[in-house]
């Protein structure tokens, strides 16, 4: 990458607490090495309040609840930088994230790179995931995430294109189907470990949390995990939701 690359960071934002938004917000604006561009991308039922963010940032307001994939995607055609950023609304980053992520793609020419996780919970920082780059392949990808995520990603502009961008049929899983398809594309990926996001561990609603909603990501897939796979996958995450909506019956 050349070294006057410009970065445009993108939020995708959906009925948050106003404070988890601002720090993500800031984190963005705070980096050692600054982004061209923060854009917010709302689609919440509730509009975000504009005159809360920072000068400078971006705010787009979409549908309520289009999906976080939308929401990226929309930010990314918006974006004016060489390469883009994803920050979740209620993650933050390092300091360094960005500058730590740009090292690690001009040291080893590359054009796509996922950051650490570190988690956040009871006011506490612990590490989360630290994802090695003999772990991001397309085998390891289709059982397991070992680290990707819409939190810790950035990518150049023109490959982010390439692949089509995220997902917007699939309803979690998004994060670990793009790094398949850079991959699939002939692209390698790198890992920046010093690039540091934070997850936020908190009460909120998060769509991972639906068993059914796993089914897109198998069924995107199927031909790279063969029949006899897919089917024990759909059996399974059938079997699950399942017992949750009988446990929940019986309550």
């Amino acid at each position: 990458m050349a070294d006057n690359s410009t970065v445009s960071v993108v939020i995708p934002t959906c009925d948050r607490p106003t404070e988890f938004l601002r720090q993500a917000v800031s984190s963005a604006i705070g980096q050692s090495l600054p982004p061209q561009q923060v854009i917010v991308v709302d689609n919440g039922r509730k509009a975000v309040d504009a005159s809360l963010m920072p000068e400078g940032v971006i705010l787009y307001r979409l549908a309520p609840r289009v999906g976080p994939s939308r929401a990226r995607n929309f930010g990314a055609a918006m974006a004016s930088g060489d390469l883009l950023a994803f920050l979740d609304d209620d993650d933050f980053w390092d300091e360094d994230f960005l500058k730590e992520a740009c090292v690690v793609m001009q040291k080893e020419g590359t054009r796509c790179v996922y950051g650490r996780k570190d988690v956040f919970r009871d006011n506490t920082r612990k590490p989360y995931k630290i994802p090695e780059a003999d772990q991001i392949t397309i085998p390891i990808l289709l059982e397991r995430n070992p680290g990707t995520g819409g939190m810790n990603l950035v990518v150049f502009k023109e490959l982010y294109w390439r692949v089509a961008g995220f997902d917007e049929t699939l309803r979690v899983s998004e994060d670990r189907a793009f790094a398949l398809e850079i991959l699939k594309s002939g692209e390698k990926i790198s890992v920046a470990p010093q690039a540091i996001a934070v997850m936020r561990s908190h009460e909120g609603e998060r769509l991972r949390r639906s068993p059914l909603a796993r089914l897109g990501f198998v069924w995107k897939y199927r031909r790279l995990l063969g029949f006899a796979e897919s089917a024990r996958r759909i059996i399974s995450i059938s079997s699950k939701a399942l017992r949750q909506k009988v446990s929940s019956l019986v309550q």
